[in-house]
Parts: structure tokens; sequence; C-alpha cells
């Protein structure tokens, strides 16, 4: 094999910077949105919270992420500089326009939320204790007389559990491991970087607030000259 033939190879394998992405659908036409822009076709879906669920082992849902699936199909001639941070995602008003969120950070949030809401140290416990117990005749050392037997008490301070809680660590979930879950997020992520022929990924964005029921997902992408627009219905999903 020629030596310009593994650079094209390689070129195309190391086509993004970041994650591996999914594989995109046969034709931007199998997306429910798509938009052409400076020879760039953009296309996407939003993908049900049933699904979601399926997809992936982090709890996307309850987390509060709406996940959506997006393909760039560039013309044979054309290339794009896909980023991220480049996209736009509006549901409803323009206040409720968010960009998405990375694997790492959402991986960092859900394990804080994850923990436990109290402090490790608030299952210590100080308590103060009280000794009762009979005490033997001994001897004085300086006079050399018995010292008659008697009752003594004391009172003293311990540290422990707390009463009526376990010390047990609570049961340990791998997919709530941060590094399980960035891991995971990452690798299906749109990838990054410049893209020469078709990839799909998904991207992560929070859910926006003054959300409509049934109004469209509007999605935008700055990384074509004009910017790409595009309307995406509601899942149908639950």
């Amino acid at each position: 094999m020629k030596r310009t033939t593994l650079i094209s190879l390689a070129a195309g394998l190391l086509l993004a910077g970041t994650g591996t992405g999914i594989r995109p659908r046969g034709s931007s036409s199998d997306y429910p949105a798509r938009q052409t822009a400076g020879g760039i076709t953009v296309a996407a879906a939003v993908i049900p919270p049933d699904v979601v669920k399926k997809l992936f082992a982090t709890d996307l849902n309850r987390g509060g992420y709406i996940v959506v699936e997006v393909a760039i199909y560039p013309e044979s001639d054309k290339s794009v500089e896909v980023s991220h941070g480049d996209f736009l995602l509006q549901h409803g008003s323009e206040e409720s326009a968010v960009r998405p969120v990375s694997g790492r950070a959402i991986a960092s949030i859900l394990d804080r939320k994850n923990s436990p809401t109290h402090s490790r140290g608030s299952d210590v416990a100080i308590y103060q204790s009280a000794t009762v117990g009979i005490e033997s005749g001994t001897y004085d050392p300086q006079t050399g007389r018995r010292r008659p037997a008697g009752v003594y008490t004391g009172t003293g301070v311990g540290v422990g559990n707390e009463p009526g809680r376990s010390s047990a660590p609570p049961p340990y979930n791998d997919s709530q491991d941060p590094r399980i879950m960035q891991q995971e997020l990452e690798e299906k992520a749109l990838p990054e970087g410049n893209a020469t022929r078709a990839i799909a990924g998904y991207l992560y964005f929070p859910k926006p607030v003054g959300k409509q029921k049934n109004a469209p997902y509007e999605l935008a992408f700055y990384g074509t000259d004009p910017k790409a627009h595009l309307s995406i219905p509601p899942p149908s999903g639950k």
C-alpha cells in the first residue's frame, strides 16, 4: 500500500479531535430535521427519554439533560471545523437557549448529586460517659495504712458512630463512577475537529427552562457560513 494511501486512511480515522461518535444514518433525509449551508448539511433528531435510558448507563433523564443526535454531511469538496461550542439549542423563548455540556462536566455534576447529602463527619457523635465501680482496699505509701474499700465514679468523653446510623458505605454502582460516566458520554459524543466526511454523535444539553411542551427544538450551528438552523420536532417517545 502506498504511503499516501496510509496517510489518507490515518487522516480519516483521526478526523475528529475527541470521541468516536456513532455511525451516521444512511442519508440526512433519515433525520426529522436537516439544513444545508455552505456545502455542509447538518441533520438532527431529539432522542426520546425512554430511548436515552436504553442507550446510556448514565441516567441523563434524571440528571436533567436532553440528548440530541447530530450528523454532519460535507459535500465531496467541502470540509467543516466541528466544535460543540458552535451549537445552541432553544425550546420556546430566547431565554431558554443553552449550549451543550461536555461528558466530563456531566459526570462531575452527577457524581456530586449521587453522593450522600450529609458530610462524612456527621456520622460521628461525641458523647459523655459515666463510670461507677467498686474499689478494693489498698495501702497508703505514706502512712502504710490500708485504705478502706469503697465506690468510685468517673466521667469521660467518647467518639463513635451516631446511634442508629450504620457506618457501612452505600452500595456501589459502577454506572455512577464518574470515570465510567465520562468515558461513555465522550465516546458517543459528536466528534470534534475538521470533518471531511459524514460524522455523527450525541450532544448533551441541559433541559431549557420555560420550555413549551409541543414546541419544536431550534438548533443552530455557527460553524457554517451562513449558520445552519434546524427546527426539530419534539420526540414522540416518553
